[in-house]
């Protein structure tokens, strides 16, 4: 299966400039024959760090924005994994639609939400493209166990990790670090494909609307369930990275066929994880 990533700039609250440059990456998809394209996390609008502008900015997914949307990518064959502000009532979300054609297969809502201007989704949903199963988690969510292994205890042999990465100088390398770390873990422990996307973001625009001096880098990526990488888009370029995943590979990929059954927990251990997790997820939920 071949598949793209693009990374590239994206322009905070401008949604015009944002769209054309999605109908420019999936026409460049599909010319390359690519079967699925990952746009970065909140790409058509931004990552908004206030409540009251991110809201005013959302798209709720049944109106005439949003079909307007659908309307100006229906004619191109990959599918779409956009990110976008999603407003859903009093809600708001970082979100992910899976578009084909046009239509809507599902929608991915982030869970781990590193600001109080968007509320937290919680469900996991998965997709198929020739015959084959994936996943999407937004960001911060690939730093965490869970989310990648409910979809692949669900079947997903593929993931997909749409990210917006405006860093402060500070953080910058240790979060690079900790970025790519994470990813080689969630590949290898679900024995999966992990395809990242991430925005570039030159430090005059971050801090023009509110971010502290720093950059986003880009650094999208592919890692193979060994945990190697085996494509790199770069820092600081605006590409899109079209990769050729083996078919025989991505059969393989995922815990379906994982064979290595002392590997899986017994029903006690985690009926223990399970306690724990609840546990955990009690005593750190953010408080608003």
């Amino acid at each position: 299966m071949r598949i793209a990533s693009y990374q590239g700039r994206v322009s905070f609250g401008d949604v015009e400039a944002n769209l054309q440059r999605v109908e420019r990456a999936l026409a460049d998809a599909q010319a390359a024959g690519a079967a699925i394209l990952c746009m970065p996390e909140a790409f058509v609008q931004g990552v908004i760090p206030d409540r009251a502008r991110a809201k005013a900015l959302a798209i709720a997914v049944d109106s005439a924005d949003f079909a307007a949307i659908q309307q100006r990518v229906a004619s191109y064959t990959p599918h779409l994994l956009l990110g976008f502000l999603e407003r859903d009532g009093e809600k708001v979300y970082l979100s992910q639609a899976v578009l084909e054609r046009g239509e809507i297969l599902g929608i991915y809502r982030k869970v781990f939400t590193a600001t109080h201007a968007v509320d937290r989704g919680h469900e996991f949903p998965l997709f198929t493209c020739k015959g084959v199963t994936y996943g999407v988690i937004i960001c911060a969510d690939s730093s965490a166990v869970e989310p990648a292994r409910i979809l692949a205890m669900r079947g997903a042999q593929l993931l997909f990790t749409p990210h917006y990465n405006y860093i402060a100088y500070a953080d910058l390398d240790d979060h690079t670090r900790r970025v790519r770390a994470s990813h080689i873990a969630r590949a290898i422990e679900n024995r999966l494909y992990v395809v990242r996307s991430n925005v570039v973001i030159p430090e005059s625009q971050g801090v023009a609307h509110g971010e502290p001096p720093g950059i986003g880098l880009g650094d999208s990526f592919v890692v193979d369930p060994r945990g190697h990488f085996i494509a790199e888009a770069g820092l600081c370029t605006e590409t899109l990275m079209v990769v050729d995943l083996p078919d025989d590979a991505l059969a393989a990929a995922g815990l379906g066929t994982f064979k290595a059954t002392f590997l899986f927990p017994t029903p006690e251990v985690a009926e223990t994880f399970s306690e724990e997790i609840r546990r955990y997820a009690r005593r750190s939920q953010p408080s608003r």
